[in-house]
């Protein structure tokens, strides 16, 4: 019988310090429950047949490639250019990595849509990783630069504080679980978002005034227990990174008659917001014309 292995990798959402995470600010980072599954199985003919669906079960991405020197037999993409890339920096890290004479086949299955932004990318580094037995981190800088906390949350299922301290990954456990999550959503404002073009555009560093404003607003994010300060401390990292990147707060153009607080996550201009208010939210969004409307327990593991 043909062995087989399988990874898990956790999806993302970065609550605070956005931007600024890069240069070492203290961020709240939360792993989601969708994330995206590796499956690894041994076969005698050597090759990788690499498949790739998306939440739907269909095939999005196939090929095949040769095990010695990793090359597609089709012609190639920026998919196969990128998962080539990832796989070849896995085995200069581990030679013993696809040593083999035989082959796989490698089913990739994600549990959220490729548009959202959840970390199809960082997902896919760290189930390689994983398989590969190399530190993520590792190829993550060597394939797309960052903060790494991404990768963080790949590797966790609870909510995490994260912060590059002389370029290295500081990772903490935290209990975020708010009394009042029935108030807190994640809405899907239909722009995937490429987080290192945004960053290139819109963010040249901070002093470390900010950064320690920050610190100190993602340790009380963590903290509250009260839904209005927490909806305050969310105007106030708003309008901390909205002059940091000069763009406006995504409620002042897109949300302004919302009875809550809406704060943006990530990358700004894409992807998802949080939402702070009325349990009828979903409605409200809906009637705005943005479906995906998640309610915080159902995206979010609260174990710490």
């Amino acid at each position: 019988m043909a062995k087989k292995i399988s990874f898990f990798s956790s999806g993302k959402l970065l609550i605070t310090s956005e931007y600024a995470v890069i240069d070492g600010a203290c961020a709240l980072a939360l792993p989601t429950k969708l994330g995206q599954r590796m499956t690894v199985i041994d076969k005698e003919d050597p090759g990788i047949h690499w498949i790739a669906k998306d939440v739907d079960g269909h095939i999005w991405f196939e090929d095949h490639f040769h095990i010695h020197n990793l090359q597609p037999t089709t012609q190639t993409n920026e998919t196969r250019s990128r998962l080539i890339q990832i796989l070849l920096i896995a085995r200069d890290f581990n030679p013993k990595f696809l040593a083999e004479s035989t082959g796989f086949v490698v089913e990739m299955r994600l549990d959220f849509s490729r548009q959202w932004g959840l970390g199809s990318s960082s997902t896919l580094v760290n189930n390689v990783a994983q398989w590969a037995n190399v530190n993520p981190f590792y190829i993550q800088q060597k394939v797309f630069g960052g903060s790494g906390y991404d990768i963080a949350c790949a590797q966790k299922y609870n909510p995490i504080t994260y912060q590059l301290i002389n370029q290295q990954p500081i990772v903490l456990d935290v209990a975020f679980s708010p009394t009042f999550h029935e108030h807190l959503f994640f809405v899907y404002i239909n722009q995937k978002q490429n987080s290192r073009t945004s960053i290139r555009n819109h963010y040249h560093g901070v002093n470390n005034d900010v950064r320690s404003t920050l610190n100190n607003l993602t340790k009380r994010f963590v903290n509250t227990k009260n839904i209005n300060e927490f909806q305050n401390l969310m105007l106030t990292h708003e309008s901390i990174i909205s002059k940091l990147i000069g763009i406006s707060p995504v409620q002042q153009t897109t949300f302004s008659d919302y009875e809550g607080v809406v704060k943006s996550l990530g990358a700004w201009g894409g992807d998802f917001v949080l939402a702070c208010g009325p349990k009828t939210s979903k409605t409200y969004f809906k009637a705005k014309g943005y479906a995906v409307c998640i309610p915080f327990s159902e995206i979010i593991s609260q174990v710490a």
